[in-house]
């Protein structure tokens, strides 16, 4: 069975917002690799911020005019959630409050974008790509769960690891919704 193909035009829509949580995702995976001696501010802030600037772009994402309005409920569901996860981060940035706010934040997150794939995937040919992206949260909001008792650099770790693979995964897909968006329609002539 052939691949479905993106309308360039709808590629070109969502291909920012997809970047941008691409871009998000990268960031945050740099800062828990490369932070020599993370402490508790260093986790909660960069967390946070990881947080709500991909909450914004989930939401850019679910904005766009040819998305179903179907699912903006579902996705202001996730940035809420991210959103006041990351300001529950930002005023508690005690290691235990942080990884619960985390994991609650990416596990309900990542099934809202499982709902969104089962539910809207022939809606909405984009949303194909939320599959893989529900599990990588599920599983970062996981292992936060799994690592309770770990101090803030194995927090960090953990988490910077689920946005490693986030941030692998949706730069793929921000670069063939690119190329997508670039290729010329098929008309009666092509």
């Amino acid at each position: 069975m052939p691949a479905v193909k993106i309308p360039a035009t709808i590629a070109a829509e969502v291909a920012t917002p997809v970047m941008g949580r691409a871009a998000t995702a990268a960031g945050f995976a740099l800062v828990s690799i490369f932070w020599p001696a993370a402490n508790n501010q260093v986790l909660a802030y960069s967390l946070a911020a990881f947080m709500v600037i991909s909450a914004k772009f989930l939401w850019d994402y679910a904005s766009v005019p040819s998305a179903p309005k179907s699912v903006r409920g579902l996705y202001a569901g996730s940035a809420v959630a991210m959103i006041l996860a990351g300001l529950v981060m930002a005023f508690r940035p005690e290691t235990l409050v942080v990884a619960i706010a985390g994991a609650a934040a990416w596990i309900l997150a990542g099934a809202l974008e499982i709902v969104v794939f089962i539910r809207h995937r022939a809606e909405f040919v984009p949303f194909k790509d939320q599959l893989v992206t529900g599990f990588v949260s599920l599983g970062a909001g996981a292992s936060l769960l799994m690592g309770l008792h770990l101090d803030a650099h194995g927090l960090l770790g953990l988490a910077g690891g689920g946005a490693i693979i986030l941030a692998v995964f949706v730069l793929i897909s921000a670069f063939g919704l690119r190329h997508a968006a670039k290729e010329p329609e098929t008309g009666l002539w092509s």
